[in-house]
């Protein structure tokens, strides 16, 4: 049956003389969850999708995909003003991630989110398979992350949704602007990143993903880029020794406010003799701008013009 409707959309766009849809076949991504790997095929355009992280539902929003959803869940911080209008539309169905009774109330035909939304306790590929709803697991949730997952995932996202030309849009836009910023900071010496994301007895932090990248193309170096996993808990002893020269404190709703995180790192025994602390070289980057999604490239931006000031006067 799907040979057949292929065929009459293809008869019927070459009796029109019109340029072919992309659902004139069949797309197909590979998803990973635990070392599992579950071919997902997309035969039709999602009409009730659901996003469970903060940075899959923006990058849904930036490709005008509003009208495609009907949920979201795992907001990590507020939606930037300029996806509010399609935003306010949808349904908050959890704070973070609905039960499986709640998710199927709305009966959606896709899910995306973190690599924990497919999680066995939650939303296992099988459970997806079970009740006809085409997963994706974002790119950017495999270590290591870099901005080419980003572009991957808005590559996929545009196949699956029938949106191409504006896929294609976001990733040149965001390739040209990274290139823009290479070139501007191509003659610096990197600065030493450490980003701190929560944690007074051992900190948490990124490693071998994204915020790494994004650093590295903003003309730095995260102190903890060789550790595998994508975040991780290290010793304060480890930042002491690599004392790093800028520190980016990671903001969410689900955090310690900012004034708690900021005022630690400069009274802690550990961190209030850094060389960021004492030339108050601190600054905040929402964690849905570096985990993936158009607003990658303004964080990335961000950092370099903490990092190299004199090259964007």
């Amino acid at each position: 049956m799907k040979n057949i409707k292929a065929l009459a959309i293809l008869m019927a766009a070459i009796t029109a003389g019109t340029a072919l849809p992309a659902y004139a076949g069949e797309f197909t991504v590979s998803n990973t969850i635990d070392g599992v790997t579950t071919d997902v095929t997309y035969t039709k355009v999602p009409e009730k999708a659901v996003s469970l992280a903060g940075f899959s539902t923006q990058m849904m929003l930036a490709l005008e995909l509003g009208d495609h959803m009907v949920g979201y869940g795992y907001m990590d911080n507020e939606i930037p003003e300029k996806y509010k209008e399609q935003f306010d539309k949808l349904t908050c169905l959890a704070e973070g991630n609905p039960s499986q009774e709640e998710l199927l109330a709305v009966e959606p035909d896709f899910l995306t989110g973190w690599a924990s939304t497919f999680a066995e306790k939650n939303f296992p590929m099988q459970f997806c398979a079970d009740n006809e709803i085409m997963a994706y697991v974002p790119q950017v949730e495999y270590a290591p992350a870099s901005m080419e997952s980003v572009y991957s995932d808005f590559e996929n996202l545009g196949q699956i949704f029938d949106v191409t030309d504006k896929a294609e849009a976001i990733v040149t836009d965001m390739k040209n602007r990274v290139t823009a910023v290479q070139e501007a900071v191509k003659d610096k010496e990197p600065v030493s990143v450490f980003i701190y994301d929560s944690g007074e007895d051992a900190p948490f932090t990124a490693s071998a993903g994204l915020p790494t990248d994004m650093i590295t193309l903003a003309g730095g170096t995260n102190i903890f880029a060789g550790v595998e996993s994508n975040w991780t808990t290290v010793d304060w002893e480890d930042v002491v020794a690599a004392d790093p020269d800028f520190i980016i404190i990671m903001d969410y709703l689900a955090s310690d406010p900012l004034d708690a995180k900021q005022e630690f790192l400069k009274t802690s025994d550990f961190t209030k003799e850094l060389s960021a602390v004492e030339n108050d070289n601190i600054f905040v980057i929402g964690l849905t701008d570096v985990t993936g999604c158009y607003e990658s490239v303004d964080a990335i931006e961000t950092m370099a013009q903490h990092f190299h000031p004199d090259c964007f006067q």
